[in-house]
């Protein structure tokens, strides 16, 4: 599962990728793909979202090609080796976690 976020994620805008977040924990198996590319702005609303995601689905949360904001915030926030980062969707999908 490959879910897309673009724009802005913040407090008021971070409702739908944690419901997103919570079905794909409810169903399926194998990776969940967070596709951050187009990610123009944020907050740690999407940090939150992320970590309280990855209690349910531990490795198999993906974050795939972090926007320049997003990987300002995971490092500002010591965060980079939480996370299972990668550059490309087809290693994303096939591979296990990488962490950076």
């Amino acid at each position: 599962m490959v879910l897309f976020v673009a724009g802005e994620i913040d407090l008021d805008s971070a409702e739908p990728l944690r419901l997103a977040l919570d079905e794909a924990t409810r169903s399926g198996r194998g990776p969940v793909v967070v596709d951050l590319s187009a990610v123009l702005f944020a907050d740690t609303a999407i940090v939150n979202t992320l970590l309280r995601a990855r209690s349910g689905l531990g490795d198999r949360l993906r974050l795939l090609a972090p926007s320049w904001p997003v990987l300002r915030l995971l490092r500002i926030l010591g965060m980079g080796g939480v996370f299972a980062i990668h550059t490309g969707r087809a290693a994303a999908l096939r591979d296990g976690p990488v962490h950076v």
